[in-house]
């Protein structure tokens, strides 16, 4: 009946996995519940209040919106938003829980996702008022003063759940805050403008505080609040009615070539009709992504702003419409999706300078969740076959994954000692990113023979982690030796993440041709012609990034080839060996300086503060 969560951001939702476990309530906890039974009603009005629809509104991103939300004691709960060209839904029965997805995709959750719904329904139930708190725990903490009064403070934990933190105003009695911390996000609810509904006392506002993230910021305003006997099929999501996928060459099936550069896959995408243009292919991303420069270019209007999280920490986006999404070859094979609900961000600025070349857009779930996803690597070839039709014929091992949300996860081993789930992030372009709270729970940069200072880029700007050649890795029955590992140090962004030990990404995965089927929560793996290969780095020790128009050192390691040729950071290369770094491309100098020789002589000619200086390098093993 409590208005106790914000419907639209399900991903900041605590965790619960159901167990049998037995509850527990200190004496001083006791005395604070009760009194909050007592104000608002009484035991005996709360248990004969079990059953509540509520309608309201919802202010969030700059837009207005509604929402609607049931539940059912003791465990059953949906809600349904409209805000901007977005609509959510989600639905709880029992230990079963679903999304639709903004593609308008019915998603089963499972994993960390499932145990977050779960965790929603058993505070939005509020289970822990019953006699035995349903299995959970609960503590008195030290008594809080601010601006907004005094407060008793409890600790309320689900059976074999996160803890969240609920504050009840001294005078009283009422529950004014609620702070919930989920994976690397803290967030605060605080309620007002406490009514009474069929003799219970009820808070009628709600606003949500993301910290570090203004712009998600978000406030409820019940409008009515009906207690009625609610069917159990308002509970279970209803068939699905997804827009058909048109396949334009065979049904069933589209063969599109990649561009692979820089260990990421290069599609080319049309938007409305227009001509294509390269976009990313990303099984990391939540939604798929439309450049806020490109979208100007193409007169595409978009609404509202949030923020949004990526690897390099985060920043502002919108939401827009599609009417077509064209996945294109040169020979009219692919696919074409309607009506698709994007974000705008502003990545090109970010990634262009990294890949040198201008990023339209990402391809994000939203879009690949609705196909049987086969990359082949080693034929640059992405397969998207109807998961209704397919089977899979090839000669892989099949691993089983769960969905973080919307991005694919499987199990890994490192070392043969430490163990955790990762995200298969076909975005990222490294081997694998181990997250900075498993970098410390295991205190691996420590452990780590060698680690060096390296600088990424993403979505929100870059970052610096170590790197680190582990002894091994380990998915399903596959094991890469002398592995290059990414060891986190960052506090924000998607590599702070709590819930996962990491993020997959193609240095490991172009080493098989890899199948993911998210219908029935398979990835399989074949092993492929770089399977065998000794992973390697960068035998120069510098990165170079374009700059309008220009090529500059953007990191130099320490004690590198580049560092003791005298290349600094700023320098403009103006040419290498000979050739205009301008004419050249990532690739080429992956060529030359990863997978080239040691004790080759490069020679370089750069320019620093106007002035003309010739440098060699000679190449050799740095980590």
């Amino acid at each position: 009946m409590r208005i106790r969560r914000l419907f639209v951001l399900l991903s900041l939702l605590t965790a619960l996995a159901p167990a049998a476990a037995r509850a527990t309530i200190t004496p001083e906890a006791k005395t604070v519940l009760d009194r909050y039974l007592q104000v608002t009603g009484g035991r005996d009005k709360w248990q004969a209040t079990r059953s509540t629809h509520v309608k309201g509104k919802l202010t969030a991103f700059g837009l207005q919106g509604t929402l609607e939300a049931w539940r059912k004691a003791p465990d059953k709960r949906s809600s349904a938003i409209s805000i901007g060209p977005i609509t959510i839904k989600d639905w709880q029965s029992g230990n079963q829980a679903w999304r639709l997805d903004t593609s308008g995709k019915i998603l089963p959750l499972d994993g960390v996702a499932l145990e977050q719904a779960l965790s929603s329904g058993w505070f939005e139930n509020e289970r822990w008022l019953e006699p035995d708190q349903a299995g959970g725990a609960i503590t008195r903490l030290a008594d809080v003063t601010d601006s907004l009064g005094s407060f008793a403070v409890l600790e309320v934990t689900p059976p074999g759940a996160k803890p969240r933190r609920l504050e009840f105003d001294r005078k009283t009695g009422y529950l004014v805050r609620l702070i919930t911390k989920s994976d690397q996000m803290t967030v605060t609810t605080t309620n007002s403008d406490y009514r009474s509904v069929n003799g219970m006392m009820v808070a009628f506002k709600s606003v949500q505080e993301v910290a570090g993230a203004a712009a998600n910021n978000a406030t409820v305003t019940v409008d009515s609040i009906l207690v009625e006997d609610i069917p159990d099929t308002q509970f279970t999501p209803p068939a699905e009615a997804l827009a058909p996928v048109t396949w334009l060459k065979t049904v069933g099936v589209a063969r599109i070539p990649f561009e692979y550069h820089s260990r990421h896959l290069w599609i080319h995408a049309s938007v409305n009709g227009g001509p294509p243009a390269d976009f990313l292919f990303d099984t990391g991303a939540s939604v798929t992504v439309i450049d806020s420069a490109y979208a100007a270019k193409i007169g595409l209007k978009s609404v509202g702003n949030m923020h949004a999280e990526g690897a390099g920490s985060g920043g502002g986006a919108s939401f827009a419409t599609l009417d077509r999404l064209r996945l294109t070859t040169a020979d009219a094979d692919g696919v074409e999706l309607q009506n698709l609900k994007v974000a705008v961000l502003n990545v090109n600025s970010v990634l262009a300078p990294f890949f040198w070349r201008d990023c339209a857009g990402v391809v994000g779930f939203d879009v690949i969740v609705r196909f049987v996803n086969q990359v082949d690597y080693d034929g640059h070839n992405l397969f998207l076959y109807d998961p209704k039709t397919f089977t899979y014929e090839g000669k892989g091992t099949a691993v089983p994954m769960t969905l973080a949300g919307h991005a694919p996860v499987v199990n890994i081993k490192l070392d043969g000692l430490y163990e955790g789930a990762a995200r298969v992030d076909v975005g990222s372009g490294s081997m694998l990113d181990l997250h900075t709270p498993f970098v410390a729970k295991y205190e691996l940069i420590a452990k780590a023979p060698r680690a060096i200072t390296v600088m990424g880029g993403g979505f929100g700007g870059t970052f610096e982690s170590k790197l680190a050649r582990m002894k091994s890795l380990e998915i399903g029955p596959y094991r890469v030796d002398e592995p290059l590992i990414g060891l986190s140090t960052t506090t924000e962004g998607a590599l702070a993440s709590e819930d996962y030990a990491g993020n997959i990404g193609n240095e490991l995965l172009e080493r098989f041709k890899v199948t993911l089927d998210y219908e029935r929560r398979k990835i399989y793996l074949e092993p492929a012609a770089k399977y065998a290969k000794r992973p390697s780095f960068s035998l120069f020790g510098a990165q170079l990034a374009r700059e309008d128009g220009t090529i500059k050192a953007f990191q130099v390691l320490k004690d590198s080839p580049a560092d003791r040729a005298g290349l600094a950071e700023g320098d403009e290369v103006v040419s290498i060996d000979g050739v205009a770094a301008a004419q050249l491309d990532p690739d080429q100098l992956e060529q030359k300086f990863v997978d080239g020789v040691a004790g080759t002589r490069v020679k370089l000619v750069v320019l620093r503060n106007g002035k003309q200086k010739n440098l060699n390098a000679t190449l050799k093993e740095i980590l």
